[in-house]
C-alpha cells in the first residue's frame, strides 16, 4: 500500500474481523470501533487499536458523525464499511470523501443511484438487463398499485424502494391482500429508509436467487467474479449460499448471459469497488431479472473468495489506495488480469445464528460458554466468537458463516456436513441442526433449491422448550464441582438421591446432567420423544424435585467437568441461571421409546418426605473450645426451625443461641464466632454471629466463621429435602456410622440399577431407613472435633487436627494468630501431600480437594477409600519431612494494580445499600472514614497504607477466586467488623477490609467487607481473556503479593473496558519472598505494632459501641412493622389465602401496596433490587388461576430494606 496505511472498520462482529486480518496481511494499521455490549468481541482484540463508541449500544454503530471525529483524531485515511449499518448510506459516504477520507466503497452516487429501486430499475433498462416486470416508477395510490396488479397478474410484490436485506416488501396473492400491504408497506419505508415510496414486481414463487460478483476501477472498466446461489431465505434472510449455482451449472450459457449483463451494469455507472447484481431467475424456463444492486461487500463473498482465489476485500483497499494516490482506481489491464475463466470446484456456505427453533427462530441472546468449530482442510470459518461471548439483543444474532471448498457440489456437502455435525456451541439456542437438516434434505441434495425452499420445509428440534420456567428450576448433575475448589461453588443436585435414583429410572449413568425442580414445577414442551422420570418429594410439599431426561442435556456446557448451575454467581448449567421462559434445552434423538413399559420405584423404597427430619452429622471442626459444652449438646437437643432463609446458598436455621466458650474472635474478629479463615466442609454447621446456618453445596468453600456440626454424607438428600417450616433434629453419631450409612446408601442405589436392569428381585432390597438409632448416638461414643494435637519441634508450634463430617480434616498451625510462617507450612504440607497422590494411585483416588489458607489446610477425602487414621498419620508423617522454614525463600509473583478511591460503582452500591438494606449505621455512607476512624488513623494515613504497604495473599476463594490479603508489615494490620447486614450488591473488583485482612471482591456479588476503593477485577470465568485460563479462572495464587497506584475514576474506567474486551495485560513480576527478612521485621517492630494495637482497641471500643447504638436502633424501627410469626403460619394454613412470592434472591426497595389495599392482577406489588437489576413483581396468575380477577391484600410481610430469598413469601392475598 503506497498511501493507505491506517484503516478504520465502521463494523462489527465477523465482517470486521474478516477485514481486519486482510489489513493486517498488507501492513494496514487497523482501527476497530466498538460498544460496551461488544466489549467480548473479537473485532476488538484483533484490531491494532479498539475505540470504545459513546452513545446507546443501539445506536452508536450507525452514528456516522462520531465516527468520522474518531477516525480524524486517529489520523485514519480511509474507513471500510463492511455490509450493514452505513455500508449503504450515502450520506455517510459522502461525509468520510468531505473528512478528506476514502470511504473503501463505491462512490455516494451509485449507493443513491441503486439504493432507490424504483432508479435502479431505470439504470437497469438503460444498461440492457432485464427486469422483473412491474412497475416503471414509484406506486403514488392504493387503487393505482390494485390495477397495476391486476394487469402484471398475481402474485406480486410490493416493495419500499429504499428497502433492502429482505426489508419493506411483502408478497400480495389477491386484490384484498394488495390493499391490506399497501400502507405497511409505506409506513415500514418510511420507518426504516426515510423514504415511503413504493414499487411493485410480479412474484416468482418458483424461482431462484442468483447474484453475480463484480468489480469495478471506477473508471469504465469492470469485471465479474462468478455467481452464487442464495435461493434458500428464510424472511428474505439468506441461509445457505453456494458458488457456483447448482442451476446455472445445469444451465449451459446463463452464466455467460447473467456476468455479461452485471458487467455492462457496472460499466454502464462507472462503478468503483465491490458489487453485487441480484438476479431473479426462472426455474422454468431460466429467464433472468434484475432485481437490485448491492452496493457493499455481501456477507456471502467469501465462497466467491473460495471458489476463484481472490481477495475481495484486498481488491477493494487496493481501489482505495489508488483513490488517496489521485489515480482514481485500479488500472485497467490489471483488473483484466483477474477476470476468472470459470470457477474451481465447489463452495457452500451455512450462516449461523443464535435463535430459537422452537420460537419461530427468534433470536437467542446470551453467553456462548463453549464455542468448539470443526476445522479441517478445505474449511473457512468466519466468526466473531469464542467461548465467552455474549450475543446480545442490540445486533443481528449472526454467530459465524461456516463456508467449505471441495472439488464438487457432493463432496462440500458432505464437508460441510461433517463440520456442522461435529462442531459445537453451548449457551442460547442456535440453528446449526436446523442447517445440518437443510444440507441433508434430498431436495438440496438434488439441487432443486427454489426461494421457497423453505416454505414446506419441516424441521423439529429434539428439544425441551421451556413454557414457565417455574421457580428456581436449575440444571445439575451429580456430584457438580466437589474438586474445583478456589471459591468455584461445588453445586450440583441438593437431594443428590432423589437426583440419582431419578437418572436410573430413565435408563441414564446416575451423575448425567437433570433439572432441579423447587417450590413449583415448570411448564415444558417437549418436541421430541424422550425417556423421563421424576422423583422427590411430592412437587405440592416439594423443596426439591429432579427430571432426569434419558441422555440429559447434551447441548450445556461443562464447566470444571460438570453441567451443574451455581445461580448465585451465575455459573455453569443454562447461561449461569435458572430456567427462563423460552429457554430450549437440546435432548438426545431418541428412537423407539414409546414402545417402553413405565417403571416406578416401589412405594417401599421409596424415601420417606415429612416436615420434620432427623438428620445425622458429626461433631466439629470447632465444637470444644468455642461453644460452651452444655450448649454442644443445645445443638443436638433442639428441634430447629428452618427459616424462610433456605437456598442452596444456605439453610438458616432458627432457635436458641449458643454461649460462647471466648470472649471474642481474636484476630478473627470481634465476635467469638469469628475464627482466621479456613476451608469449609460440605453440610456443616456455619455461626455467623449467633445464627446459624447450614451449608449446602452453593455456599462458599471458607470463610472466617466457625462450624459445629457437619451432616454426614449419607445425609444430605435430607439436608437437600429442608424448606421453610420444617424442622430439624441433628443426631450424632460416630465416623464409624457415618461410614456405614454410607455404604448402605450406595448398596441401595446399586440395587436400584439391578432392578431397572431386571436383575434383582425387589424384594431383596432393603429400603433407606432412619428409624433405628445408630450405635453411637445410642452409646454417646461419637468422638471428638478435636482428634489430634502436637507441637512442632523445638518451635513448640501447635499442630491440631480437627474432623467434621465424615470427608473433612482440618489442620491448624498455631495459636489463632495470623502468621506468615504458618502459611509457609500449610504450603509446604499441601505440596508435600500433592507429590505423594503422584505415586501412590490409592492416595491420588481419595484425597479429592485441599483448601489452604492462612494457617490452616482442609483435606477433602473418600471416608471409604481412606481411613481417617490413616490420613492423620499420613499427614504427622510429611510434616516431619518439612523442617525449618523460618529461613526459607518462597516463589512469589508481585502485582502492581490501579486502585480509586472514589469509585462511582461504589458509591451507587452504597447508595442502594442505604435504600433497600439498612439507612444508618457507623459506616454509612463512607465505608473508609468509618475503616480509619476504627483503626484511630486518618482518612489520608488509611490512603498513604494502601499506596504503600504490601499485601499478601494468603487464601483464595470463597467465592469466584476471591483474594484474602495480609499487610506484609505488622505495623499496618487494620481491623475492622464487617457489614451488618451483608450487602447484597457488591461491585466487581471491590478493594474492601474486613476483620484483619484486605480483600478484593473478583466478581459483582454478595459482601459484607468495608468498601474501600476499587481495582481491576481478579476472575475470569471462561478464562478466555489474558493472564488467565480455562483451568485457571482467578488471578491470584497463595503467596502473590499485591501494591495499588492511585488512578483517578476515568482513568480506572478506561482500564476496567479494557479488561472486559480482553485487552487489559496485569503488571506483575516473579520474585522471591525472603522469610528470615519477613521474621527480623517482625521482631524489629514487636514494640511498634503493640503501641499501635493499643491505640486500635481505644478507637474500637468507641466505634463499636456507636454500632451497637445504630443497630439497636435500626431494629427497633423495623420491628413497628414485625409481622408475628404465628400470624403468618394461621394465614398459610387458611386454603383461601394466595402467596405472591419473590422471584429471586434480592433486597425490597419498594412496596406498592398496603393491607387491605385491593388490586388487579397486573398491579406492581413490590420491586425489589439485586445485583443493580430491578424486579417488578405482581401476581399475574402464574401461580394460581386467575389471570384478569382482583385481589384484596391481606397481609404485607415485607418493608423496604427487607432481604429476600427466592421463594420467600411477599404479600398474602385474597380472591375478591
Amino acid at each position: 500500500m503506497e498511501k493507505l496505511k491506517t484503516l478504520l472498520i465502521a463494523n462489527r462482529g465477523e465482517i470486521a474481523v474478516r477485514i481486519i486480518k486482510t489489513a493486517k496481511e498488507l501492513c494496514v494499521r487497523t482501527i476497530s470501533i466498538y460498544t460496551a455490549a461488544d466489549a467480548t468481541s473479537q473485532h476488538v482484540l484483533a484490531a491494532d487499536e479498539a475505540i470504545l463508541l459513546p452513545g446507546d449500544d443501539s445506536t452508536a454503530y450507525i452514528n456516522g458523525n462520531e465516527i468520522i471525529e474518531i477516525a480524524r483524531a486517529h489520523q485514519v485515511d480511509a474507513i471500510i464499511p463492511g455490509y450493514g449499518f452505513l455500508s449503504e448510506n450515502v450520506e455517510f459516504a459522502q461525509a468520510v470523501a468531505n473528512a478528506g477520507m476514502v470511504f473503501v466503497g463505491p462512490k455516494s452516487e451509485a449507493i443513491e443511484a441503486f439504493g432507490l429501486k424504483h432508479r435502479a430499475r431505470e439504470i437497469a433498462v438503460a444498461a440492457g438487463v432485464p427486469i422483473v416486470p412491474g412497475t416503471q416508477g414509484l406506486l403514488v395510490t392504493e387503487d393505482e398499485a390494485v390495477e397495476v396488479a391486476n394487469e402484471l397478474g398475481y402474485p406480486i410484490m410490493l416493495k419500499a424502494t429504499g428497502g433492502g436485506g429482505g426489508m419493506g416488501l411483502m408478497i400480495c396473492k389477491s386484490v384484498e391482500e394488495v390493499r391490506e400491504s399497501w400502507t405497511q408497506v409505506r409506513s415500514r419505508g418510511e420507518t426504516l429508509f426515510k423514504n415511503a415510496g413504493v414499487f411493485m414486481e410480479r412474484y416468482y414463487p418458483e424461482s431462484h436467487h442468483i447474484e453475480v460478483q463484480v468489480f469495478g476501477n471506477g473508471l469504465g472498466d469492470a469485471i465479474h467474479i462468478g455467481e452464487r446461489e442464495c435461493s434458500i431465505q428464510r424472511r428474505h434472510q439468506k441461509v445457505v449460499e453456494e458458488c457456483p449455482s447448482p442451476f446455472v451449472e445445469n444451465h449451459p450459457g446463463l452464466r455467460e448471459r447473467l456476468t455479461s449483463a452485471a458487467v455492462a451494469l457496472a460499466k454502464s455507472i462507472r462503478y468503483g469497488s465491490a458489487g453485487t447484481v441480484e438476479y431473479l431467475v426462472d426455474d422454468t424456463s431460466g429467464d433472468f431479472f434484475f432485481l437490485e444492486m448491492n452496493t457493499r461487500l455481501q456477507v456471502e463473498h467469501g465462497i466467491t473468495e473460495l471458489c476463484y482465489g481472490v481477495d475481495i476485500v484486498q481488491l477493494m483497499l487496493q481501489q482505495a489506495d489508488r483513490e488517496l494516490c489521485g489515480l482514481g482506481g485500479l488500472d485497467k489491464g490489471y483488473l483484466e488480469t483477474l477476470q476468472p475463466d470459470k470457477p474451481s470446484g465447489c463452495a457452500i456456505e451455512a450462516r449461523v445464528y443464535a435463535e430459537n427453533p422452537a420460537r419461530n427462530y427468534a433470536p437467542s441472546p446470551g453467553l456462548l460458554q463453549h464455542v468448539g468449530w470443526r476445522e479441517m482442510s478445505g474449511t473457512r470459518i468466519d466468526t466473531w466468537v469464542v467461548t465467552g461471548t455474549r450475543i446480545s439483543t442490540y445486533y443481528d444474532p449472526m454467530i459465524a458463516k461456516v463456508m467449505v471448498h471441495d472439488s464438487n457440489r457432493t463432496a462440500a456437502i458432505e464437508r460441510l456436513g461433517d463440520v456442522l455435525s461435529h462442531s459445537t456451541i453451548c449457551g442460547p439456542p442456535t440453528n446449526l441442526d436446523f442447517l445440518h437438516a437443510i444440507i441433508n434434505s434430498s431436495k438440496f441434495r438434488a439441487g432443486h433449491t427454489l426461494t421457497n425452499f423453505l416454505t414446506d420445509f419441516e424441521f423439529t428440534p429434539a428439544a425441551i422448550d421451556v413454557i414457565s420456567p417455574g421457580v428456581y428450576t436449575t440444571v445439575q448433575d451429580y456430584p457438580g464441582r466437589p474438586t474445583a475448589g478456589r471459591g468455584i461453588p461445588q453445586a450440583g443436585p441438593m437431594d443428590p438421591l432423589a437426583f440419582q435414583v431419578a437418572n436410573i429410572l430413565a435408563g441414564n449413568p446416575p451423575n448425567t446432567e437433570g433439572l432441579e425442580i423447587t417450590l413449583k414445577g415448570p411448564e415444558l414442551r417437549f418436541l421430541a420423544p424422550a425417556c423421563i422420570s421424576v422423583c422427590g418429594a411430592p412437587m405440592d410439599m416439594s423443596l426439591d424435585a429432579y427430571l432426569a431426561v434419558r441422555g440429559g442435556f447434551p447441548a450445556i456446557a461443562p464447566y470444571f467437568g460438570s453441567k451443574s448451575t451455581s445461580p448465585l454467581l451465575g455459573i455453569g448449567g443454562y447461561q449461569g441461571r435458572s430456567l427462563a421462559p423460552g429457554d430450549m434445552l437440546a435432548i438426545s434423538k431418541l428412537d423407539g421409546v414409546a414402545g417402553e413399559l413405565e417403571i416406578s420405584l416401589p412405594a417401599h423404597l421409596r424415601p420417606v418426605y415429612s416436615r420434620h427430619w432427623d438428620i445425622d452429622a458429626m461433631v466439629g471442626p470447632f465444637d470444644e473450645g468455642y461453644i460452651v459444652s452444655e450448649d454442644i449438646d443445645m445443638i443436638y437437643n433442639t428441634v430447629w426451625d428452618v427459616s424462610h432463609n433456605a437456598t442452596r446458598g444456605g439453610i438458616r436455621l432458627v432457635g436458641p443461641a449458643p454461649r460462647w466458650a471466648r470472649e471474642d474472635g481474636g484476630e478473627g474478629g470481634q465476635h467469638p464466632s469469628n475464627v482466621i479463615e479456613y476451608g469449609y466442609p460440605n453440610g456443616t454447621l456455619n455461626w455467623t454471629g449467633d445464627s446459624p446456618c447450614i451449608f449446602p453445596v452453593d455456599a462458599p468453600d471458607l470463610g472466617g466463621f466457625i462450624s459445629s456440626t457437619t451432616i454426614v454424607k449419607a445425609s444430605l438428600w435430607r439436608m437437600g429435602q429442608l424448606k421453610s417450616g420444617d424442622t430439624i433434629q441433628y443426631r450424632r453419631v460416630s465416623l464409624k456410622d457415618a461410614l456405614r450409612a454410607r455404604a448402605e446408601l450406595e448398596r441401595f442405589l446399586e440395587s436400584v440399577s439391578a432392578i431397572v436392569a431386571g436383575q434383582c428381585d425387589i424384594d431383596s432390597v432393603e429400603p433407606i431407613s432412619n428409624s433405628t438409632l445408630p450405635e453411637s448416638t445410642v452409646s454417646g461414643n461419637w468422638g471428638k472435633a478435636l482428634i489430634y494435637s502436637t507441637d512442632l519441634g523445638e518451635s513448640g508450634i501447635p499442630m491440631t487436627f480437627r474432623q467434621g463430617g465424615d470427608e473433612f480434616l482440618l489442620v491448624e498451625f498455631g495459636d489463632g494468630k495470623f502468621d506468615l510462617n504458618h502459611r509457609c507450612r500449610v504450603t509446604a504440607l499441601d505440596q508435600a501431600l500433592k507429590k505423594s497422590q503422584e505415586s501412590d494411585e490409592g492416595l491420588r483416588g481419595a484425597v479429592y480437594k485441599t483448601t489452604g489458607c492462612c494457617n490452616s489446610l482442609v483435606i477433602h477425602y473418600d471416608g471409604l477409600k481412606l481411613s481417617q487414621d490413616n490420613l492423620v498419620r499420613l499427614l504427622v508423617s510429611l510434616q516431619k519431612t518439612i523442617g525449618d522454614l523460618s529461613n526459607s525463600n518462597v516463589p512469589s509473583r508481585k502485582f502492581r494494580l490501579p486502585i480509586c478511591f472514589e469509585s462511582p460503582a461504589q458509591e451507587e452500591a452504597v447508595k442502594r445499600y442505604m435504600e433497600t438494606q439498612r439507612p444508618h449505621a457507623p459506616f454509612l455512607p463512607n465505608n473508609m472514614d468509618f475503616v480509619a476512624n476504627i483503626n484511630g488513623i486518618t482518612y489520608d494515613e488509611l490512603v498513604d497504607i494502601f499506596l504503600s504497604v504490601e499485601f499478601m495473599a494468603i487464601c483464595v476463594g470463597f467465592f469466584c477466586g476471591d483474594t484474602i490479603c495480609l499487610p506484609v508489615d505488622p505495623r499496618y494490620r487494620l481491623t475492622c467488623p464487617k457489614q451488618n447486614p451483608s450487602r447484597v450488591y457488591t461491585p466487581e473488583g471491590s478493594v474492601s477490609w474486613g476483620g484483619s485482612c484486605m480483600n478484593i471482591y473478583p466478581v459483582d456479588s454478595p459482601g459484607g467487607y468495608q468498601m474501600t476503593g476499587q481495582t481491576i477485577p481478579c476472575f475470569d470465568q471462561l478464562g478466555v481473556k489474558p493472564d488467565f485460563s480455562p483451568s485457571q479462572p482467578g488471578l491470584f495464587r497463595d503467596f502473590d503479593q499485591i501494591t495499588f497506584y492511585r488512578v483517578e475514576k476515568e482513568e480506572l474506567e478506561r482500564d476496567l473496558a479494557r479488561f472486559r474486551s480482553g485487552r487489559y495485560n496485569f503488571q506483575y513480576e516473579d520474585v522471591i519472598f525472603d522469610m528470615s527478612a519477613h521474621n527480623r521485621l517482625l521482631q524489629q517492630t514487636r514494640d511498634e505494632v503493640a503501641a499501635f494495637k493499643s491505640r486500635q482497641a481505644t478507637s474500637q471500643v468507641k466505634m463499636l459501641a456507636m454500632e451497637k447504638e445504630s443497630m439497636d436502633r435500626w431494629m427497633a424501627e423495623k420491628a413497628q412493622n414485625h409481622v408475628p410469626a404465628d400470624e403468618i403460619e394461621l394465614l398459610r394454613e387458611d386454603p383461601d389465602i394466595l402467596t405472591l412470592y419473590a422471584p429471586l434472591d434480592a433486597n425490597v426497595w419498594k412496596v406498592n401496596v398496603s393491607d387491605g389495599s385491593v388490586i388487579c392482577s397486573t398491579k406492581v406489588v413490590a420491586i425489589l433490587e439485586a445485583m443493580k437489576m430491578e424486579v417488578a413483581v405482581s401476581y399475574n396468575g402464574d401461580q394460581r388461576d386467575g389471570l384478569d380477577q382482583s385481589f384484596k391484600i391481606e397481609k404485607v410481610l415485607v418493608q423496604p430494606g427487607d432481604t429476600v430469598r427466592a421463594g420467600d413469601a411477599l404479600v398474602f392475598l385474597r380472591h375478591i
